[in-house]
């Protein structure tokens, strides 16, 4: 007889302002909330190309945990680009998705799938975004890091009702 699977688990997302997978198989469902901020972080003295939006983490207990920062390297940026730029999904600020860390190669470390529900942000999360003091800018500059342009943090329902 097969033994029972548990999928209650949730993986640690860390205390602080960031969002991470932090071992093999940690899946996050997050709503991008911000446009990127695209800089530069040194990392073993090389500068390394890195991403951040301010996101709403659907894996979040607690309203507390809701809003953070989700930092990624280039492929999950292009992949979210992907997104962006077709024509099907559009603007990534109205949909879900879901991230896993996978491991299956250096170019494939992570899986990033849409959620194909479209749906407006709720007033309650835009009260949780607007009274978030994440400040994106100033969380990822520091020690060894080049920024490049200002995010702009959603503050309205992003889609009209009617689109929906």
């Amino acid at each position: 007889m097969a033994e029972s699977i548990d999928y209650g688990f949730k993986p640690v997302t860390s205390g602080g302002a960031f969002l991470s997978l932090k071992t093999k198989g940690d899946t996050i469902k997050i709503r991008l909330v911000s446009t990127p901020v695209h800089y530069q972080r040194e990392w073993q003295g090389q500068l390394k190309e890195r991403f951040a939006w301010l996101v709403l983490n659907r894996n979040a207990d607690n309203p507390d945990e809701a809003v953070k920062i989700f930092s990624a390297g280039v492929s999950i940026y292009l992949t979210i680009k992907g997104y962006a730029e077709n024509e099907d999904w559009g603007d990534p600020i109205n949909y879900d998705f879901t991230i896993t860390r996978t491991e299956e190669s250096t170019a494939n470390f992570y899986r990033v799938v849409p959620s194909p529900n479209k749906t407006k942000l709720t007033a309650g999360e835009l009260a949780l975004i607007k009274e978030s003091k994440i400040d994106l800018l100033k969380v990822v500059e520091g020690k060894g890091t080049k920024t490049f342009g200002e995010p702009k943090v959603v503050d309205e329902p992003p889609v009209p009702e009617e689109e929906i």
